[in-house]
């Protein structure tokens, strides 16, 4: 049988393994808003590159 200590100790223990549980998924979903955010400003900064290249040559045509 279960002492109230053992009870209390086991009940403690569930609840902070879900509370840093939850750390870590809001963790994971910050890293991911982060990465997409990065990889859209990458995308952007290659699209103006790119632009950039364009009318380069369009100045060495003219």
């Amino acid at each position: 049988m279960k002492t109230l200590n053992s009870i209390a100790i086991e009940y403690l223990l569930r609840n902070d393994s879900q509370k840093n549980n939850n750390k870590s998924e809001d963790i994971t979903k910050e890293v991911v808003r982060i990465n997409a955010e990065q990889h859209t400003k990458n995308q952007k900064s290659l699209l103006f590159q790119m632009y950039d290249l364009e009318e380069q040559g369009e100045y060495l045509f003219v």
